[in-house]
C-alpha cells in the first residue's frame, strides 16, 4: 500500500508498505513506469520519508537552470533535506538497501530458505 509520495521534476516517489519495512520507489510522471535501479528498503518509516523528500528535492534543484533565480531557494532545500535524512538515517541507524542489493540477498536468502529480517 502506498502511504506517501512526493514529486521531483520528472519523478514521484513513493513510501510502499512492506512486511519487511518500507520500499521507495521512483515512478516516472510521464509514463507511470517504475524507474529501474531507483528502489531502496528502509527499516523505519522517518527514514523512508526523509529520502523520498531527499530525492525529489535533489531532481528539482538537479533540474533547475543557474541563471534562475529559484535556483539558490532550490539548492538551500536540497541542502536542508540531505542534512535531514543524514540526521534521521544517523538517528535510526537505517541508510536502507538498494534494490541490487535487495535482489542479490534475496536470492541468498530464498537458497537458504531464510526470511530478510
Amino acid at each position: 500500500m502506498v502511504i506517501a509520495t512526493t514529486e521531483g521534476q520528472g519523478r514521484c516517489y513513493e513510501v510502499i508498505v512492506q512486511s519487511d519495512g518500507f520500499l521507495v520507489q521512483a515512478r516516472e510522471l510521464e509514463t507511470g513506469e517504475i524507474a529501474p535501479g531507483e528502489t531502496t528498503l528502509f527499516r523505519t518509516l522517518p527514514a523512508a520519508f526523509a529520502y523520498i523528500d531527499m530525492a525529489a528535492a535533489a531532481e528539482r534543484f538537479v533540474s533547475a537552470r543557474r541563471d534562475d533565480e529559484e535556483w539558490r531557494e532550490l539548492a538551500d532545500e536540497y541542502h536542508h533535506e540531505v542534512d535531514r535524512f543524514v540526521s534521521i538515517r544517523e538517528k535510526w541507524s537505517d541508510e536502507g538497501i538498494g534494490v541490487a542489493l535487495l535482489h542479490s540477498r534475496g536470492r541468498t536468502l530464498l537458497e537458504t530458505g531464510n526470511r530478510l529480517h
